[in-house]
């Protein structure tokens, strides 16, 4: 038991809080065994410093660690990967604690604890997670002073000092290497699930399914564009279409007999030729802006038709959508060349078209009848969508968040019955419609509209939309039949809309979403923050660092980054060298020490100069010969100087010093008398 004090006791609270800490993101994500292993080891260790308990012997530890891996692997299902990684390296740096001993235990548990905080980042990456694990770098780091600290009574906040002055010293070096140090890809590829579900749109859709994400206020994804943004009417986020249609749900198809090679393209090999068609039409207008997505654990991403990429982890599929290789399971920022012309470099083939107009044999009767009286009105298709948008206006359709339940022939439950509906009912009963009338359409989700916060553009879940695209004069156009009925939800967003209702007396729509709270300025202060985060620091990708580079340096070779690389590296060692040879090289180091140098040096300031060999009897004695008026406060303040400085080994408390330190002013405040 008594090499346990190769440990020094004033090291152990750092240690302690370091552990509590570095542990805590885990215990928060993990299963509930940790917390209790956590407490375990903790009070253990409390008993076993109090000399309550004896040291664990092999078995028992052998014990705790099998223990610890069978829960581990019932918990997860496995011992690796990142989530069953994190878990058993967390739990492993708790059980070191039992075996700490001499220093050796405690380096090890320290680089231990180096690790874990790293494990941490993989599934916290905000800047208040960086924050946070700096917090637990600078407990590790003041653990690490402290058990090489010789004195047996110094004070536990000198580690902390040592420690958070190491940290601001290696800053501006972790800075430099971050910007210039090659950003290569892993040589795995790590895919992360905290195992929350997650809201967002669906690979299908029903009636009433696209209103439920009205509820959340969840942040979907930020964009920043480069430029003025579009307006709000042309803020259409497309993320998925359904083709098929079984009478109630509609879902992602794509014609039969087609392969992914005909309906997707990821840069890999010679590109098809409908995305060969699709670059042949860039041309006119652009716009140009970066998104970052929250997490949503699928594949698909969000754009404005028609999205261009450097298809570097996405592909393009076909009916103009972006997909990732991987599920989003982290923040994912991409860049995206939006050219809504490119669309008429597509074309509508035989198979294709005829999923487009597919329809159940049976069903929504009074819905095909209507479609036909259109079609023997108007030989012109876009005269008859007209007649359909003007249908919408015209009749006394409502749109609502609470839109009654339907059931059987959904479509004529809708058009002829409720007349209520959010803007998947828009949506589904309008390209029923236009399928019934002979012109392909197809449903399109995503998201319609933008909060601006800053130089970026917020779209949470509630802006989830859904609209249709319809075939006209050889190119998809987008109808969006919700406008007719709610031109409002468009322009102002849903945001908006439910505000101003709730401002003219509002009804059921006002109550799904009501105010924002009143912080929320500081909740939009705090995503900006975020957001530049994701940006700057998260999304800091190898393209990136390429044009700074050759913004700094001119052409990107290994060379000049390693040149300047070192050059920077030299640089920063050398100011920070020059700031510590800067310091007086007989900087005092204990508290008591200073105070008398800081008395000095105010006696300086007014012409007495007192060597630096000079005791507190001599400079007392020098003070009053010189100001014989101040001789009783500089007796004052030698004698109590004295009394802190003899009366024990080791500094003294807080509280003495401050006792000092008035003394010390009230002597100065007398010599300015």
């Amino acid at each position: 038991m008594a090499r346990i004090y190769q440990v020094p006791s004033h090291a152990r609270l750092w240690l302690t809080l370091a552990i509590i800490a570095a542990s805590l993101p885990q215990l928060s994500d993990g299963p509930w065994w940790q917390a209790v292993l956590l407490v375990v080891v903790l009070g253990w260790r409390a008993l076993l410093d109090r000399q309550r308990l004896a040291q664990p012997g092999r078995l028992v530890r052998l014990g705790l660690l099998l223990a610890t891996v069978g829960a581990t692997f019932y918990s997860f299902g496995r011992l690796h990967g990142p989530e069953a990684g994190s878990a058993l390296i967390t739990s492993l740096f708790a059980l070191k604690y039992l075996e700490l001993v001499g220093k050796r235990d405690a380096y090890v548990l320290i680089v231990l604890g180096y690790f874990v905080c790293a494990t941490i980042l993989l599934f916290h990456r905000g800047p208040l997670a960086a924050l946070y694990v700096v917090g637990c770098l600078t407990l590790l780091t003041a653990s690490l002073a402290g058990i090489n600290y010789s004195d047996t009574h110094a004070r536990r906040r000198q580690h902390l000092t040592v420690a958070s002055a190491m940290l601001l010293q290696a800053l501006p070096l972790a800075v430099v290497l971050f910007v210039l140090v090659p950003r290569v890809a892993p040589l795995w590829n790590m895919q992360l699930d905290s195992g929350q579900a997650r809201t967002g749109m669906s690979d299908s859709m029903s009636p009433g399914q696209v209103s439920r994400l009205t509820e959340s206020s969840e942040l979907a994804f930020r964009v920043q564009f480069q430029g003025t943004p579009p307006p709000p009417d042309q803020r259409y986020w497309r993320g998925l279409t359904y083709a098929y249609f079984d009478g109630t749900t509609w879902r992602q198809a794509r014609p039969p007999g087609w392969s992914d090679a005909d309906t997707f393209y990821d840069g890999r090999g010679p590109a098809p030729p409908w995305y060969r068609g699709l670059r042949a039409a860039d041309r006119g207008p652009a716009w140009e802006y970066r998104v970052i997505m929250e997490p949503s654990q699928q594949r698909w991403l969000y754009a404005l038709a028609v999205p261009f990429t450097d298809l570097d982890g996405q592909g393009l599929a076909r009916d103009l959508r972006l997909v990732a290789d991987n599920p989003v399971s982290g923040s994912y920022g991409y860049q995206v060349r939006s050219v809504p012309a490119a669309a008429e470099g597509l074309d509508l083939n035989g198979p294709e078209r005829r999923l487009m107009l597919d329809l159940p044999d049976t069903g929504n009767r009074r819905a095909r009848d209507l479609a036909a009286s259109w079609r023997q009105r108007y030989r012109d298709d876009r005269e008859l969508v007209q007649a359909a948008l003007r249908y919408f206006r015209e009749q006394p359709f409502h749109y609502t968040l609470e839109p009654p339940r339907l059931s059987g022939d959904t479509v004529d439950g809708f058009l002829f019955n409720t007349r209520r509906g959010f803007c998947e009912h828009y949506a589904s009963s309008f390209t029923f419609l236009m399928r019934a009338a002979g012109i392909p359409a197809r449903v399109v989700a995503g998201y319609q509209g933008g909060e601006p916060n800053g130089d970026y553009l917020q779209i949470r879940q509630y802006d989830a939309h859904a609209w249709t695209e319809v075939w006209l004069n050889g190119r998809w156009v987008r109808v969006d039949p919700t406008g007719a009925v709610a031109p409002e939800r468009i322009e102002l967003g849903l945001r908006g809309l439910v505000e101003g209702r709730a401002d003219a007396g509002g009804d059921a729509v006002a109550g799904a979403l009501g105010r924002l709270p009143v912080l929320f300025r500081v909740q939009q202060w705090m995503d900006y923050v975020d957001f530049n985060w994701q940006k700057w620091v998260l999304g800091y990708r190898q393209e990136d660092q390429r044009a700074l580079i050759e913004r700094l340096l001119g052409a990107f070779t290994p060379t000049r980054v390693a040149l300047a690389l070192l050059g920077a590296v030299l640089l920063v060692t050398a100011v920070l060298a020059v700031l510590v040879l800067a310091r007086r090289r007989d900087a005092p180091a204990r508290p008591l020490e200073r105070e008398f140098a800081r008395l000095r040096r105010g006696l300086a300031r007014r012409g007495l100069n007192v060597a630096d060999c000079h005791s507190a009897a001599a400079l007392e004695a020098a003070a009053a010969r010189r100001w014989p008026g101040a001789a009783g406060r500089a007796g004052h303040w030698r004698r109590y100087f004295e009394y802190l400085a003899y009366r024990r080994d080791g500094d003294p408390p807080a509280g003495e010093l401050r006792q000092l330190r008035r003394r010390r002013r009230a002597l100065m405040a007398g010599l300015k008398a």
